[in-house]
């Protein structure tokens, strides 16, 4: 009996217990639950974040709470969502496992500049979340501690359990990652402080350096000690934005105008000093005018963030900072050509382009980001201004054995000219030629009708009897003049005789064939030559001609009135010259002139 007692009773446990762990569960282990007990050392919490899109930021805490099985969990190792506007929503719960009360800091390294809300509330209470906001450009004078990146603090008492969501959004399109680092107090200050010592001592170094250079400059009149200046005080302002350091000492700063311009000018000034310090116009042309479009491309995004268009700035100078390795490779090449002292600046140059290149490559989300990355910029720079000062410290001491570049730069400045000159004479020589061919074009141009005028039909009929004897093929000779022209002259004025000219040789243009040829003979006079064409196809050609010129009706200021002409037919004979059957076109033409105008004859022999 006991055992039968107790076997219902197993069996109920049993039931009940099945019953338990197939109901859906809300509670707080269907959530990802982070363990914190204030020894947080900027971990990472990446892998399997559950993470919601709203790509219209139109959501509530209370709302994107609720949306559950709208949520997502990122790839295993990879943060990187692409690039995406509106907001990207974190859900997770939050357990203080210590027995004393903590506050972390919730850190996004890759979303500068991005705005950060933290919504907070007591786990499984129906109370509203409580947000607390935070963007790289607000002021930092309510912070208790100073970091230079979008970080927000939680606070915990013992053993307490929080659900937190945290929304990360942008008004454009930008690069958008899942992952983010939790931080204790403690290690937060000591990871900033060492920020804030690592970038002063860049800060400064840069700061004398620049100094040192221009000091250099007026006492050895090398260029290249100039722009080294203007290169390195540039990157200040960059540096400063990058990191997000210079945003803790002016509040509200706005990105886009002063970061954008300072990297204009900063690869601007680098490429000029490269070019300067390989001494590209005296050692060769052409690296000199490549150096000089790379430069040219990179400027292209000044005026564009000048006048307010930062975007499309930033985007343009993204993608100038591939004209560096051209820039490069140009520099080598004078190097080859005898150039001392190349290495070590090309070895900086290359430094410089990397570090663009790899802090572009994270923006756009090819490169996987890394908490490294975030002092690539600080120290890349503080390694390529060390090579730039070696460079130049051999640049100096070469300046005493051998003299001064500005010595080469007079010998460069002349072969420039020499080269300009050059260019100067194959412009001329081009115009002449242009002026040339133009002369010649009026001189056998009848200007008016676009036609081929006296002398050059003449020459084109010579030509046309010759082959026609040589070759034994007919050849026919079309003369015909403008019917009353005088009275169009008087009544409408010569500006309208004139517009009868042109639409005459235009329509006798677009009859003849190809082979044929027209000119304007004089006045109102006209020929044609017909090659091929008999006596008869010569007849059938002009009376279609009579007939387009009878039918046009010629608009000139408001007028509309029309013409006829008189044509007549000459079939070159053997023995016949040039004039001889011009004469015979002529003397038929005038027949049709006696006889009523506005018709067709041909010579009678």
């Amino acid at each position: 009996m006991n055992n039968k007692i107790f076997n219902n009773l197993l069996k109920v446990i049993l039931l009940a217990f099945i019953c338990l762990t197939t109901l859906p569960s809300f509670s707080a282990s269907a959530q990802q639950v982070i363990l914190v007990d204030g020894s947080e050392n900027g971990s990472s919490i990446e892998g399997s974040v559950k993470y919601l899109l709203d790509e219209q930021s139109s959501l509530t805490a209370e709302q994107a709470w609720q949306k559950e099985d709208f949520f997502k969990e990122s790839a295993e190792g990879n943060s990187w969502l692409g690039n995406i506007a509106g907001s990207v929503w974190n859900r997770f719960i939050i357990k203080n496992n210590g027995d004393a009360a903590i506050v972390i800091h919730i850190e996004y390294p890759y979303h500068q500049p991005s705005t950060v809300v933290l919504y907070q509330r007591t786990l499984g209470s129906e109370e509203n979340f409580h947000s607390t906001k935070d963007t790289l450009f607000e002021s930092t004078s309510d912070r208790s501690i100073a970091f230079p990146r979008v970080a927000l603090p939680l606070e915990l008492k013992p053993l307490e359990s929080i659900e937190v969501l945290l929304e990360t959004f942008s008004d454009v399109a930008t690069p958008r990652f899942v992952e983010f680092r939790v931080w204790s107090t403690k290690a937060i200050v000591k990871a900033s402080n060492i920020e804030h010592v690592i970038f002063a001592i860049v800060v400064s170094f840069i700061i004398i350096s620049a100094l040192l250079s221009f000091a250099l400059f007026k006492f050895l009149q090398e260029k290249f000690f100039l722009w080294y200046s203007l290169f390195a005080l540039s990157s200040l302002p960059v540096l400063g934005l990058t990191t997000g350091i210079l945003n803790l000492y002016v509040p509200n700063l706005d990105y886009h105008p002063l970061g954008t311009i300072s990297m204009i000018v900063m690869m601007a000034a680098g490429l000029q000093f490269m070019r300067v310090y390989s001494n590209a116009a005296y050692h060769s042309i052409i690296a000199d005018k490549i150096m000089h479009l790379t430069l040219m491309l990179v400027l292209i995004a000044l005026p564009v963030a000048i006048i307010g268009f930062h975007e499309l700035a930033m985007q343009i100078q993204q993608l100038a900072i591939f004209t560096f390795p051209v820039a490069i490779i140009a520099a080598i090449y004078c190097g080859s050509l005898g150039e001392k002292k190349i290495t070590t600046m090309v070895l900086a140059k290359s430094l410089f382009f990397i570090i663009l290149l790899s802090t572009n490559l994270q923006a756009w989300g090819w490169v996987s980001p890394s908490y490294g990355l975030v002092f690539l910029p600080t120290m890349g720079m503080l390694a390529q201004l060390i090579c730039l000062l070696w460079a130049m410290y051999g640049k100096a001491t070469t300046h005493y054995k051998h003299g001064s570049t500005e010595d080469l730069d007079t010998v460069s400045n002349a072969y420039e000219k020499a080269y300009a000159l050059q260019e100067q004479v194959k412009q001329q020589n081009q115009m002449l030629k242009a002026a040339k061919e133009q002369a010649e074009f009026e001189a056998r141009t009848d200007m008016l009708t676009h036609l081929p005028n006296r002398r050059a039909f003449m020459n084109l009929a010579k030509m046309a009897i010759a082959q026609a004897n040589r070759q034994e093929k007919p050849l026919a000779f079309i003369a015909f003049d403008i019917d009353n022209f005088k009275l169009i002259n008087d009544q409408y004025g010569h500006p309208a005789g004139d517009q009868t000219l042109k639409e005459v040789g235009d329509l006798t243009r677009s009859i003849i064939r190809a082979s044929d040829f027209c000119g304007r003979i004089g006045g109102e006079e006209f020929m044609i030559g017909c090659h091929n064409n008999s006596l008869g196809d010569a007849y059938n050609l002009a009376e279609r001609i009579r007939k387009a010129i009878e039918e046009c009706v010629i608009k000139f200021d408001g007028l509309e009135f029309s013409t006829t002409v008189s044509l007549g037919l000459a079939q070159v004979e053997e023995g016949d010259t040039l004039e001889s059957v011009i004469k015979k076109a002529d003397e038929a033409m005038y027949l049709s002139k006696t006889e009523g105008k506005n018709r067709v004859s041909h010579y009678a022999a």
